[in-house]
């Protein structure tokens, strides 16, 4: 029998909702996604953007588990990663990273479907970050990105995106004006008050379409549970 090495088992305990789809964490997010899918009844949520106020708050096990989520219902759904500068699903999910989104916003590739990779188990399709560019924000902020939502948009019911923090750049702010709503991401008893206030101000000055927040590592009991009051997850970002 072959063993799993220390990276598959870690990806295993993050991609809860692909692994194990009986687990408490995995219902949240399908109560995450039903409230998403219910919460704009006269317009369609289509790109949902994924962010915290600071690094290593969990957002990008937030977007792949929601993205999962979508896709196992039979929305055809992409999940982006847009954090140019930490990229981290290529890591989650084991894709090469030698090529993606910033090749495209580049300049250097011009098929998007050459850049994505579709995840056999679930029927996501990941479009990687790419190599690290010298300008995160030009790009992310550029006529090219907005070409890359609009082509998606085509193809795709649901488009989640793990968006960079929002308070050490400008990143996130200039991807919420791209973007149908915008979810962040706070870690319980870690993220400070003020810092996720001043986050949300941030997003409030551009008139970012705020959805609401994931608290993760939300301490979860039988009770919390059965009455889906609490959404919790226990992985790093």
């Amino acid at each position: 029998m072959k063993k799993k090495n220390k990276k598959s088992e870690l990806n295993s305990d993050k991609l809860v909702a692909l692994h194990h789809i009986k687990s408490p964490a995995t219902e949240a997010f399908r109560t995450i996604r039903t409230n998403l899918q219910f919460m704009s009844p006269d317009e369609d949520l289509k790109i949902i953007m994924i962010t915290g106020a600071e690094k290593s708050v969990g957002k990008s096990t937030m977007a792949s588990n929601l993205a999962i989520t979508f896709a196992m219902t039979g929305n055809t759904t992409y999940l982006l990663d847009t954090d140019l500068r930490r990229p981290m699903l290529h890591q989650l999910f084991g894709l090469p990273n030698f090529q993606g989104l910033s090749s495209y916003l580049s300049g250097e590739k011009e098929n998007l479907e050459e850049l994505t990779a579709k995840c056999d188990q679930s029927g996501l399709y990941i479009l990687p970050a790419g190599p690290i560019p010298p300008n995160p924000a030009e790009m992310l902020g550029s006529k090219r990105m907005s070409k890359v939502l609009e082509n998606l948009q085509e193809k795709a019911d649901i488009i989640i995106i793990d968006a960079p923090p929002i308070l050490p750049v400008t990143d996130a702010v200039l991807l919420s004006q791209k973007v149908d709503g915008v979810i962040i991401t706070a870690e319980c008893n870690e993220t400070r008050k003020d810092v996720f206030q001043k986050a949300q101000q941030r997003l409030e000055q551009v008139e970012a379409n705020i959805l609401g927040t994931i608290l993760n590592k939300y301490p979860v009991n039988k009770s919390s549970y059965y009455t889906y009051e609490n959404y919790y997850y226990y992985g790093e970002e």
